[in-house]
Formats: structure tokens, sequence, C-alpha cells
């Protein structure tokens, strides 16, 4: 399984964790769960959002 990162990078790290929050909710019709979803931090500062989905 690879990461699949989300295209945006946000200045707030509340706003990245929004984000996230969506995708978790939304992860039943994508296979995803609560631990497959991650903010990360980038070196400049800005934060995005991986996920990982699962194959069945």
């Amino acid at each position: 399984m690879t990461w699949i990162y989300e295209a945006r990078l946000y200045d707030s790290k509340a706003v990245a964790m929004y984000v996230a929050m969506n995708l978790r909710d939304s992860g039943a019709r994508q296979r995803l769960d609560a631990s497959s979803v991650q903010v990360y931090r980038t070196r400049r500062g800005n934060y995005g959002v991986r996920y990982r989905t699962f194959e069945a």
C-alpha cells in the first residue's frame, strides 16, 4: 500500500484536520478507516492530508 496525497497544501493545521475529518466521514464509500488518514507537515511549514485505501 502506498500513500495517496491530496493535491492541496494548507497554511493551518486546523484546516488540514478538517479536510482529514471529512475524508474519514466519507471513507465508508472509499474503504478508509480513521488510522489510514493522516495530517502531515512539510518542510516549509504547510500542512497536507494523505490517506491509504484498503483494496478488497
